[in-house]
């Protein structure tokens, strides 16, 4: 469907089409990119009650994204479009109280919507659950919890918890110690980009724990961490003479 198309139903109320709109603004795609109407348009499907419409205009009243900051009328939006089945809207919920974006810090009650969000599918709702867990946020600190959540978002692919499973493997924190798997879960997340696993991966080279000793693997995984910004990776180049 092209733009023309598009914003022919969605000015004719389709608020399915409104949506749409408002990403091809957002995004810029295939016309110049304008917050201040994708978020219009994102408004519009909202007053439609569309949950998706409703999450884009939450997320951006969130972030002061082509309209002023409104953290009251985002929460009422993402409660919205959440009761709706929203999985997105169900995530940012508890990002909003993990964070205390417009209500007080409540873990308990991010907790529940990452729990809400990760029954619908939601991958980095069931890391965020991880973390918690890890960290005891809602308790007392669940290492075990934390590596089955972690263990869950690795298989999907989910760099952050393949590093965290990974760190969690390599000290025997709720789960055997185990180097070689924890080396296998950096170089997948360092493959996907992680900074901090190529830096494990640098230090691993180094002490030969879990893979093969070698300066040289150990030098190119740390210039690549380094690339990404790491500091730990420049400081640990400065050591061995970059």
């Amino acid at each position: 469907m092209g733009f023309k198309d598009v914003m022919d139903r969605a000015s004719g109320g389709d608020s399915h089409a409104q949506t749409a709109l408002g990403y091809i603004y957002y995004q810029g795609n295939g016309t110049a990119k304008d917050l201040n109407r994708a978020f219009i348009w994102f408004n519009m499907a909202a007053d439609a009650r569309d949950p998706e419409g409703e999450c884009n205009a939450a997320y951006m009243l969130v972030h002061a994204e082509g309209t002023n900051a409104n953290l009251e009328e985002a929460l009422r939006l993402y409660r919205d479009a959440a009761a709706q089945g929203w999985v997105q809207a169900m995530f940012n919920l508890g990002h909003m109280y993990s964070d205390g974006l417009g209500v007080p810090q409540d873990w308990q009650t991010a907790a529940y919507w990452y729990r809400q969000a990760m029954a619908g599918g939601s991958v980095p709702a069931c890391y965020r659950l991880g973390v918690i867990a890890e960290e005891g946020r809602t308790g007392s600190v669940d290492p075990a919890a934390a590596v089955a959540f972690y263990r869950r978002c690795a298989d999907a692919g989910y760099e952050k918890a393949q590093l965290r499973l990974g760190q969690m493997l390599f000290e025997g924190r709720g789960v055997p110690t185990n180097p070689n798997a924890a080396a296998k879960l950096f170089v997948a997340a360092a493959n996907a980009g992680n900074a901090e696993a190529m830096c494990w991966l640098g230090k691993l080279s180094l002490s030969g724990h879990g893979m093969v000793k070698s300066e040289r693997n150990a030098r190119q995984w740390l210039q690549k961490a380094m690339a990404r910004g790491s500091v730990e990776a420049q400081d640990l180049l400065a050591t061995l003479g970059q």
